[in-house]
């Protein structure tokens, strides 16, 4: 996208503090969040490790727009469904434990939009989500969404509003897949998570 800056960014990899890949035999047909790699020596450092706009005073209730952009692939999916969420998760759960084998429970977390359940046609493919969300002085996160699995597209959706944030601080996003069988070769990899300035 033209014009947009790049406020916080993770991307893929195997050093430490860049996104790991979920399995399908972690992931089964369980919602599950993406994470960053532990430090290969201290096995500590990873975890589910948000982005977040930070506490900045240049977004709530300045009418700015962030862009939220996630992109990827998959492998290995047969006969099932892929799913992609975008969740917000408020500052008061951060930092958020890491207990991502199919333990998580997303409480207290708001899901900004999905993807679906979409059925894959290939064993391997392509994802992509994008959401464009501001938030205004009362604290009200308003935007819209649109996906991309293998082909199939969610239209330009409108976001239910999240009311009752803090302000800035609560604005740090996390993407999770979930996959419609439990598929122990599957590999959903996530290239790039960035948070934008628009």
């Amino acid at each position: 996208m033209s014009n947009a800056s790049t406020i916080r960014r993770q991307v893929t990899g195997t050093q430490q503090l860049t996104i790991a890949p979920l399995l399908g035999s972690v992931i089964t047909t369980t919602e599950t969040a993406f994470q960053l790699n532990n430090n290969a020596l201290t096995l500590t450092g990873g975890g589910v490790i948000p982005l977040s706009a930070g506490v900045t005073g240049l977004y709530q209730g300045t009418g700015q727009v962030l862009w939220i952009h996630s992109t990827r692939m998959y492998t290995g999916v047969t006969s099932s469904t892929l799913e992609i969420e975008l969740q917000l998760v408020p500052a008061s759960l951060l930092p958020i434990a890491n207990t991502l084998t199919g333990a998580q429970t997303f409480t207290n977390w708001s899901e900004i939009g999905t993807s679906g359940a979409v059925t894959v046609s290939t064993t391997t493919g392509s994802w992509s989500f994008d959401a464009y969300v501001q938030l205004d002085a009362a604290g009200n996160l308003e935007g819209d969404y649109s996906a991309n699995i293998d082909g199939t597209t969610k239209a330009q959706t409108v976001i239910t509003p999240i009311t009752g944030l803090v302000g800035e601080a609560d604005l740090n996003f996390v993407v999770t897949a979930v996959l419609g069988a439990s598929i122990p070769g599957a590999v959903v990899t996530m290239d790039e998570f960035s948070l934008n300035y628009v």
